[in-house]
């Protein structure tokens, strides 16, 4: 299997994971050296993430897709961009957004985590 294909699975099942608020598999999915940077420049670490988005309740994924997937390998670690759309539910209220992303994942024994990413809204026109 090539890099891409691999890091698209890690992406699907994190997808899968925030709408079904699996906090157990988001985690499985996370290293625990873990750091993030959302669009709007709030810092998470791996505890803080999956709260955020599986176990607080305040922000519920409807939805999240991926297009425009690169990835590329360099020794152990996977560096991935992309561009994703996001359905929410952020306290009751309905958000969908465009999103670009840079993740970096690390291979572990028991296959690709998440260590790091930053995502920065994509400007609407139209």
């Amino acid at each position: 299997m090539d890099v891409v294909t691999e890091i698209r699975s890690v992406l699907e099942g994190k997808a899968g994971a925030l709408v079904a608020r699996r906090a157990d598999l988001l985690s499985a999915l996370i290293h625990d050296d873990f750091a993030y940077v959302n669009a709007g420049g709030r810092r998470s670490d791996k505890p803080g993430y999956v709260d955020a988005f599986c176990t607080s309740g305040r922000i519920l994924f409807l939805a999240q897709h991926f297009s425009e997937l690169e990835a590329r390998q360099v020794d152990n670690v996977a560096i991935a961009t992309m561009t994703i759309h996001d359905e929410l539910s952020i306290e009751g209220r309905s958000v969908t957004g465009h999103y670009r992303s840079l993740s970096v994942f690390l291979r572990s024994p028991d296959g690709w985590r998440w260590l790091a990413g930053q995502t920065a809204a994509v400007a609407q026109t139209g």
